[in-house]
């Protein structure tokens, strides 16, 4: 029996790990290979490793990579899922508005492609921040508001609210993008490409299992697989920023190459 390893994005294991090793096992019993859950630590664990996954849950950043450098070939997506931002202020603000951030200075991890998504959103409403004071990762950007460094902070919507409540007190929500442009992605090796059609029958159709399909896919808060492809993924690298990001006191967020890039 062939086995796949199976890597996620650390940020979809911080809770509730069980749930992949759920999957895992829901996949080893229908596609007809032995699939194995590697739970990473962090993501430069992951990162490390992420070239001895077979069958990968990867972020929109990651995915991209995958596709051009190494050949990996995206299966699946969920329907209802996508990557967002959250616009917080300092707790001790009161009735703080989104319209408070033009001429601010505002935390993000600038190197991340979600950081696009909120400057975007910032632009549409005609919102302009004097500068982005870009950090190396999300834990770094609420430490940032935190210690008053900052006023305001865009952060990823999932890292927000994998917070534990403490955290979130200190902190007021203002405000939350709803772009659903990017998103995660499930990625097979090339060199499995021969099971990349089970294993995405077997992702497609799990919603339609009203035993152990259906409760894998609720407990990942997954509504449905549905189909995707690579020029699809690749469409992300194309989000447009009206205003150029070095006007922010970014890098660029498209850099092909850089240490932060890889930080969350």
């Amino acid at each position: 029996m062939t086995t796949i390893k199976l890597m996620v994005c650390p940020h979809d294991t911080a809770k509730n790990p069980e749930n992949w090793y759920k999957l895992a096992l829901y996949l080893t019993k229908n596609v007809g290979s032995s699939v194995i859950f590697k739970q990473s630590i962090d993501f430069p664990d992951f990162h490390q490793q992420l070239m001895n996954g077979e069958l990968i849950y990867a972020n929109p950043q990651d995915s991209v990579q995958l596709i051009k450098e190494h050949g990996y070939l995206p299966i699946a997506r969920p329907s209802n899922l996508s990557d967002e931002i959250v616009f917080v202020a300092n707790k001790n603000f009161s009735n703080p508005k989104m319209t408070d951030l033009t001429g601010s200075t505002i935390s993000s991890v600038g190197s991340m492609m979600v950081t696009k998504i909120g400057m975007i959103h910032l632009q549409k409403n005609d919102i302009r921040p004097a500068k982005i004071n870009s950090k190396k990762s999300w834990m770094a950007v609420v430490k940032s508001i935190f210690r008053c460094e900052v006023d305001y902070a865009m952060i990823y919507k999932d890292f927000y609210d994998s917070l534990t409540e403490m955290s979130k007190s200190g902190l007021q929500k203002i405000g939350e993008t709803k772009n659903g442009e990017i998103h995660h992605n499930v990625l097979i090796s090339p060199e499995l490409k021969d099971s990349a059609q089970a294993v995405q029958t077997c992702l497609l159709n799990m919603h339609k299992n009203n035993n152990y399909g259906q409760e894998v896919l609720t407990a990942l808060n997954i509504k449905t697989f549905i189909g995707v492809n690579s020029d699809e993924i690749l469409k992300f690298e194309n989000l447009h920023i009206s205003q150029k990001i070095n006007d922010y006191g970014l890098k660029s967020i498209n850099s092909s190459r850089s240490t932060s890039r890889w930080d969350s």
